[in-house]
């Protein structure tokens, strides 16, 4: 009995032992970044990770702010970013991991240097873009389509000169033509919204 009891336990480790696999890079939006999903706390990850691979320390935010957070695999090309629950003071529970290093590979082919027309293709819809050269320019706006709700991006125009009419707090949709004509780029470290 004991024997078979081993061989299952084996057997179902052996089925699910992708999701086990540290050394996965792969998002999968709504879902996971590698092991870290949904829910997890600061004591899920180093378990998943070791405890090493944590550091507990502020994280930029918005207009200057630090927030509470931590960096995982710090300097190395599969540095995230993670940022704790601001309303859960009793746990360091994920609230979203920012994608620093280039080892991530999200699993429906987002990336940074992702051109807006790429961007539109995956998220399946045009989408708004806050106007450029201010604290929230370049931001991403989609309300509707395969990405609400589950990243933040912000574009970076790559031409000089660019129009006052791209400038500034609105909103300008992802099929404007002066906007395509600056050649905005995402920008590094995509946030994936983990609540």
């Amino acid at each position: 009995m004991n024997r078979i009891l081993a061989c299952l336990l084996l057997f179902t480790a052996f089925l699910h032992a992708d999701e086990f696999d540290p050394k996965d890079n792969t998002i999968v939006l709504g879902k996971r970044v590698g092991l870290i999903k949904p829910g997890m706390t600061s004591t899920d990850i180093e378990r998943a990770y070791g405890k090493g691979s944590l550091k507990q320390q502020k994280i930029p935010g918005a207009e200057g702010e630090e927030i509470d957070g931590a960096k995982l695999f710090a300097g190395t090309d599969r540095e995230l970013e993670i940022v704790w629950d601001p309303d859960n003071d009793k746990k360091q529970v994920v609230f979203d991991i920012r994608v620093m290093g280039k080892a991530w590979k999200f699993e429906n082919g987002l990336k940074s240097g992702m051109t807006v027309e790429e961007v539109e293709k995956i998220n399946g819809k045009p989408f708004k873009i806050a106007g450029f050269e201010w604290d929230y320019g370049g931001y991403a706006n989609f309300e509707g389509g395969k990405l609400e709700g589950k990243v933040s991006i912000r574009f970076s125009p790559t031409t000089e000169n660019i129009p006052e009419y791209l400038s500034g707090d609105k909103q300008l949709s992802s099929t404007d033509k002066k906007l395509r004509a600056a050649k905005p780029l995402v920008d590094e470290g995509i946030s994936v919204f983990m609540k």
